[in-house]
């Protein structure tokens, strides 16, 4: 049941968006009654925080799936910022919604997209920054404050492409991480 509300919530939200899609038509779609949305998602925004952190967490698992293990920490973090855009680019019509609705709503929408960023799909960076700085390969420093200028870098060119239809152009980024990277290297 609560695969179908999920299901059906994706379909219709991707379609209509948020504040145009009712839970009466998700339930009719999901062959289900509106108190059992409630009943498994608390609320309309409930279930799109739901769908939101679903969407950022399966983007967290494609990044972290492909970064190389044994590769020097320069290496890994460049390959996180290829898998970063790369899964944008891949899922970019979901995702792409995802943003320009939660950036419309605000509140718990947008709060939930932080903190699914910040703890799901910027966790790996983090992870590798740390070890690069244990190790001696960067600049000790603080290492949320290097994830949040990898991924803002990052940020920028996708949010420039989903608002203001800017082309994307993978390299320009990737080569800027590349440039911040050369930054924290120890001399």
């Amino acid at each position: 049941m609560r695969d179908r509300i999920f299901a059906s919530a994706l379909r219709h939200f991707s379609r209509s968006g948020y504040a145009a899609t009712s839970l009466r038509e998700i339930s009719a779609d999901a062959q289900t009654t509106k108190p059992m949305i409630y009943y498994y998602f608390g609320s309309k925004e409930g279930l799109y925080v739901h769908i939101v952190r679903q969407i950022l967490e399966e983007m967290a698992e494609a990044i972290r799936s492909r970064v190389p293990a044994g590769a020097p920490p320069a290496d890994q973090v460049l390959a996180f910022a290829e898998r970063y855009l790369d899964h944008f680019l891949a899922q970019e019509e979901i995702i792409a919604l995802v943003l320009r609705e939660v950036f419309g709503l605000g509140g718990a929408p947008m709060a939930a997209l932080a903190q699914t960023l910040a703890e799901q799909v910027r966790q790996p960076l983090d992870e590798i920054l740390r070890h690069g700085i244990e190790a001696g390969a960067f600049e000790p420093g603080h290492v949320s404050s290097c994830a949040t200028a990898i991924t803002g870098i990052l940020n920028m060119f996708i949010l420039a492409h989903v608002f203001g239809g800017a082309s994307i152009d993978r390299e320009t980024p990737i080569e800027q991480v590349r440039y911040y990277i050369r930054g924290l290297a120890c001399r």
